[in-house]
């Protein structure tokens, strides 16, 4: 029994010293189905949405989302605020987000995140 609760102490503590948390950002398409975005918060991610349709975004916590009309997170882009939602987004492509001040890595893939 005291084994099993300094082996809980410990992974409780390891738990505690190294929480991972992520950044997350709601896309939804036209009939209102939601797919989460997360990126771990220590980086930057760009998102690539082109095959995905976008017709609401919400940044849940996200300091820096940057949305673009490109597909690769290059060009203009428009500002959105931590809380804000972004209503006819179909013109997005990608998003990039994450830590700010830091470049962003990716796109990897380009898939249809609600046909996943």
């Amino acid at each position: 029994m005291v084994k099993s609760l300094v082996l809980f102490a410990l992974c409780a503590a390891v738990a505690v010293a190294n929480p991972v948390v992520y950044t997350r950002a709601d896309v939804f398409n036209n009939s209102g189905k939601k797919y989460t975005l997360s990126v771990d918060k220590d980086n930057r991610s760009c998102i690539c949405l082109k095959n995905t349709q976008t017709a609401k975004i919400f940044n849940r916590d996200a300091a820096d989302m940057k949305l673009f009309s490109t597909s690769d997170c290059t060009g203009n882009y428009s500002q959105l605020e931590r809380g804000a939602t972004r209503n006819n987004a179909q013109w997005v492509n990608s998003v990039s987000m994450g830590k700010s001040g830091v470049p962003s890595i990716g796109p990897y893939e380009c898939p249809n995140y609600f046909n996943r």
